[in-house]
């Protein structure tokens, strides 16, 4: 799995009535942001402060990233990463929703309703692999420390992306909660450490493809700056988003009413 295709697990929460995808209207953006995260960590890009360096052109093992690698090499000039974040397209969690459909970790219904417009009702989940993540997520959290690269990069975008109430649900996951916030703000790109960054955008490429600490500021910088611009002015974050493909539309999720969708 990619770190989109966890973020996405995680993000998918099973219920009694139905399966419900918490947050999805910030989900696809830290799904954007996390192919980024995957590619600097093959050391295939960098991520400056004023573009997206591809330093790699070579396929990675996943066709997405592939695919992902290949347009950002063939962009010009090349992105910024608030450019390139902004630019995520509506349908990024549906393609991630059918990823992990096609890796068995979900079920998914599709119908069209009276408008013609596909839903998409998730069925089941794969709990026990949806538990393995949250067992990685854990060791991360409460801990307090970095962990693997991939693990602390995880816990710090399903935090952007409002993901704890998935992963630590209820009263029993306010410690928890707690903790993944905290871990989240200690890696956090604030305005007074932006001068401590290198300009060069060498450095930034060097800095960015060895060390998990600073890619995962980076990115997170920038995509709580993002959600910030779409919280300004009285606008909520989901304004102007694309809630047409889930069967309880907004920003719910998805919404399967009946029984038989604990698992496998």
């Amino acid at each position: 799995m990619t770190t989109g295709d966890e973020l996405l697990l995680l993000a998918i929460v099973p219920g009694r009535q139905r399966i419900r995808i918490r947050s999805e209207d910030r989900l696809r953006y830290a799904l954007r942001t996390s192919e980024l995260a995957d590619l600097c960590l093959a050391g295939r890009i960098a991520v400056g402060r004023r573009r997206i360096e591809v330093l790699d052109t070579r396929p990675v093992e996943d066709r997405r990233l592939s695919s992902v690698l290949q347009s950002l090499g063939a962009a010009a000039p090349p992105p910024g990463l608030k450019d390139w974040l902004r630019r995520t397209p509506r349908s990024l969690t549906v393609e991630y929703l059918s990823r992990l459909e096609d890796q068995k970790a979900v079920r998914v219904r599709r119908w069209r309703d009276s408008s013609g417009r596909t839903r998409n009702d998730i069925l089941s989940v794969d709990l026990p692999r949806r538990q393995a993540l949250l067992t990685r997520l854990d060791s991360v959290v409460r801990s307090g420390s970095a962990g693997s690269t991939a693990d602390l990069t995880l816990a710090v975008l399903a935090q952007a992306a409002r993901l704890a109430p998935a992963a630590y649900p209820g009263l029993r996951g306010i410690t928890d909660r707690r903790r993944m916030a905290a871990l989240a703000a200690t890696h956090r790109l604030t305005p007074a450490t932006t001068g401590a960054v290198p300009v060069a955008d060498e450095e930034i490429a060097a800095a960015l493809t060895t060390g998990a600490d600073a890619l995962t500021r980076q990115l997170l910088g920038e995509l709580s700056d993002l959600y910030a611009d779409f919280t300004t002015g009285g606008h909520g974050l989901g304004h102007d988003l694309d809630s047409g493909s889930w069967s309880e539309g907004g920003a719910g999720g998805t919404g399967h009413h009946g029984d038989g969708h604990a698992g496998w």
